[in-house]
């Protein structure tokens, strides 16, 4: 085989040289999404262009027939690769595994297979000739109808590929849009030098760029690759992520279009409904779903028996709309709330009997067990009494708490600025009355406001500074201050200190984790108040028990202007104890 080289394989030949380059680097990236299928796309750029770099320096009519099967063997499975490619590189990978995939393959194997042996029966071309052009040895024939049509599938395919390049490009935001467009870009050369071959467009028709266009093609998918980092941020995460968030939740989902109209729904609507996201598509809501639903409505409660009982679905629906803004549907989102609306039942029946009930019939035996003990000559029986008293008298301010908590918590939050030490006073004045014998200080600066809701603050502080008198000494002294102030992140932190023995090590376990059991559980309800009242405050609650206890309340984000710094104490407070003045400094504390 004699070779004349010529000036016009310089394209095709470098094409054919960065095919190869490209496939080192792209070697290491090959179990990345769509990896192999690249680089099966660049083998057969590598063929395609090296074979027709080589063909054209060969002139004799027998040997330059032969390379006509490896350019047509890399033209023909080039699309196939890339649409592949394509469609795995966007989260669509089921697609390259169908049976129409498949079918395309077998096309396009037959269109290779029917050029190798053309000369048996001349179905794609006739007449094939040698026709230098420029000292390259390009050839001219007659295009037969198969030709025109393993061409028309070489186009489809690549127009599939741009068209999934384009939507992943409008849809996935800037994140994808540098490599998928220059991989779309790509295409664009090596179609029109093609398009111009094939309807002999030109002075010199018998000659074909596309292989010299390809080199072009390959320097947007240098770029893609080298600068966007093609294979280091896939749109198949995104789009496979999206799916599975919807498939494979546990929440039944629903998708209708304008006329509520079926048009998908994940694996357990399915399962809940016992319908089929492909068999019922096209049938109505009202057909598949026994439950009266507006789909126009933001959130509703239906019914719906599935597993041999009723269960009770919050139904939340929001509005799907076009590129153009044109609304076309619906996605329906069933939450299951059977149990927490029984649970709910449940709970306001036991509250219901706790502060109704209970608080009436234990009104009714301490004022009985008052008459027994004042009626009473047996000094045991007294002291019985007083027993019963004392219980009675407990148990009806715990339903007392519950109820001040119920009221408190009743509603959502209500945030508002908040004179903290007039709020602090107003504490401190109802535990003075409560406690006599004890001792109420408050160190709050005069001008802190905070913004956060005042009936779950003064909540949370009565019962920290009411638990440190109940339990503390003879003469219990509690102290209400502001510890810190961060004005970076708006945060305030309150403390609440007592004198007394501290709180005991099982209180605090249960409350910091979370839960009681028969074992281990609290006496009350106090600590619980306070931890839930922090939580719907957005903060959080630690102890210190080493010199009696103090209880530090971080609220984050309630600062709204700059840190005050002039501190107010009450009236009847007295000056701090020099020992505990010493405190540690936080990042920007508050005291006298």
């Amino acid at each position: 085989m004699n070779l004349d080289p010529t000036w016009l394989a310089l394209g095709p030949l470098t094409a054919f040289a960065m095919s190869l380059y490209f496939i080192r680097h792209l070697w290491p990236y090959r179990d990345e999404p769509g990896g192999w299928l690249f680089i099966a796309t660049i083998v057969c750029e590598a063929v395609w262009t090296g074979a027709y770099g080589l063909a054209l320096m060969v002139h004799d009519p027998a040997v330059r027939w032969l390379f006509e099967i490896p350019i047509w063997l890399g033209k023909s499975f080039i699309t196939v690769f890339f649409l592949a490619f394509v469609l795995e590189y966007t989260g669509r990978g089921r697609l390259v595994r169908s049976k129409w995939m498949g079918l395309v393959a077998a096309i396009q194997a037959v269109s290779v297979l029917l050029v190798a042996t053309n000369p048996l029966h001349r179905i794609a071309w006739s007449n094939y000739r040698v026709e230098p052009v420029w000292g390259a040895a390009t050839v001219a024939y007659t295009h037969q109808p198969w030709l025109f049509a393993t061409t028309l599938m070489f186009y489809f395919l690549a127009g599939i590929a741009m068209v999934v390049l384009v939507d992943a490009f409008v849809s996935y935001g800037e994140l994808y849009r540098g490599q998928t467009i220059a991989v779309a870009l790509s295409l664009v050369a090596p179609f029109a030098a093609s398009v111009a071959w094939l309807f002999e467009v030109g002075p010199t028709k018998s000659l074909n760029l596309t292989t010299t266009a390809l080199a072009i093609h390959l320097a947007f998918d240098f770029y893609a690759f080298f600068h966007r980092n093609m294979f280091e941020q896939t749109p198949a995460a995104r789009r496979i992520g999206e799916r599975a968030a919807i498939h494979d939740l546990g929440t039944p989902v629903v998708i209708v279009d304008s006329k509520r109209r079926v048009i998908d729904a994940n694996e357990e609507a399915e399962r809940v409904f016992d319908l089929d996201a492909t068999d019922d598509a096209g049938d109505t809501l009202d057909d598949l779903v026994d439950a009266t639903i507006d789909v126009s409505a933001s959130e509703q409660a239906v019914t719906v028996r599935t597993d041999g009982e009723r269960r009770e679905y919050s139904v939340a629906s929001s509005a799907v709309s076009d590129s153009r803004g044109t609304h076309v549907g619906h996605t329906l989102v069933f939450q299951d709330v059977t149990a927490d609306r029984r649970r709910k039942q449940r709970l306001e029946v036991l509250n219901r009997v706790l502060r109704h009930n209970l608080r009436n019939d234990m009104t009714k035996i301490t004022g009985y067990t008052e008459l027994i003990r004042d009626g009473a000559d047996d000094p045991a029986i007294e002291r019985h009494a007083e027993t019963v008293l004392e219980n009675g008298r407990g148990l009806v301010a715990l339903g007392e708490k519950a109820r001040e908590f119920e009221r408190a918590m009743d509603d959502e939050t209500d945030r508002q600025r908040v004179e903290v030490a007039s709020l602090a006073e107003d504490v401190a004045a109802d535990l003075r009355s409560a406690y006599p014998d004890g001792r109420v200080e408050v160190r709050v600066p005069e001008n802190l406001e905070l913004h956060t809701d005042p009936a779950v603050l003064r909540l949370l502080l009565a019962n920290l500074a009411e638990n440190g008198l109940e339990h503390g000494t003879d003469a219990p002294r509690v102290e209400i201050r502001l510890a810190e102030l961060d004005d970076d992140s708006r945060s305030a932190v309150l403390e609440v200190r007592d004198d007394g023995p501290g709180i005991p090590d099982h209180e605090v376990e249960v409350v910091t984790g979370g839960e009681e059991g028969d074992l281990q559980h609290g006496s009350g309800l106090g600590l619980w108040v306070v931890k839930w009242s922090a939580s719907a405050l957005g903060g959080d609650v630690s102890f210190d028990r080493d010199d009696g206890t103090t209880v530090s309340v971080r609220l984050p984000g309630v600062v709204s202007r700059p840190s005050p710094t002039t501190p107010i104490e009450s009236a009847s407070s007295a000056p701090r104890d020099p020992e505990r003045s010493g405190d540690e400094t936080p990042k920007r504390t508050v005291d006298d």
